[in-house]
């Protein structure tokens, strides 16, 4: 559906750049981009640069950015499709693929813009604890990847214990092993630590016409 909005908003000087992170490489993450042969750049981050800077807790993570370099809404969890709990089935989010055309189309002057403050408190701000979470993090990405898995998990576990409610940690942790190594499974943790958005998706109502 990414597509499918950029080829219709590609003449309003709309683009759209992912960044895909994945513990296990880049070729798990170029395997997926040459499925889906999207005409946008889809770049990959084996560093996990991005979900510092950006300060991410989970995937998605969805940043406006207009055409002055500038982040005007950031962090949000929405996905492109929706799937029916009861039938399995995949539909379209029209909803947020409408809230990104009220954007193209009224710039600064959308009502789903957020103010400096907002979008600040949205990122969020990185502290010691964060640069301390992400040294352990990629000390256990680079000891897993060298056949020292028991080594890495407890790099991992250092991670989430500094950020529990980081979802990019414990995914992907989780993606190298199994719960198991954890103690908990992915229901279970978000029982104890939160649900996997730290921000959530808030749009307010369009104005009716």
């Amino acid at each position: 559906m990414w597509q499918v909005l950029r080829s219709e908003l590609a003449s309003q000087n709309f683009e759209i750049i992912t960044v895909g992170c994945d513990a296990k490489g880049a070729e798990v993450e170029r395997e997926f981009i040459e499925i889906a042969n999207p005409e946008y750049p889809c770049l990959i981050d084996t560093k996990f640069v991005v979900t510092e800077l950006y300060n991410t807790r989970n995937v998605p993570a969805l940043f406006w950015i207009d055409e002055s370099g500038r982040i005007v809404r950031g962090n949000d969890p929405a996905y492109m499709t929706r799937r029916d709990p009861e039938t399995g089935i995949r539909t379209p989010n029209e909803r947020y693929m409408d809230v990104v055309r009220d954007w193209v189309k009224n710039g600064s002057e959308s009502i789903y813009v957020t103010s400096n403050d907002v979008t600040q408190e949205r990122l969020g701000a990185s502290d010691e604890s964060n640069q301390q979470a992400m040294a352990h993090f990629r000390l256990g990405v680079h000891l897993d990847s060298h056949g020292q898995h028991a080594e890495a998990v407890e790099q991992f576990k250092a991670a989430l214990a500094l950020k529990p409610d980081n979802w990019n940690y414990r995914r992907q942790a989780y993606n190298l092993g199994n719960a198991d190594e954890y103690g908990m499974t992915m229901q279970e943790a978000m029982q104890a630590v939160g649900p996997m958005y730290a921000v959530a998706l808030q749009l307010p109502d369009a104005p009716k016409t």
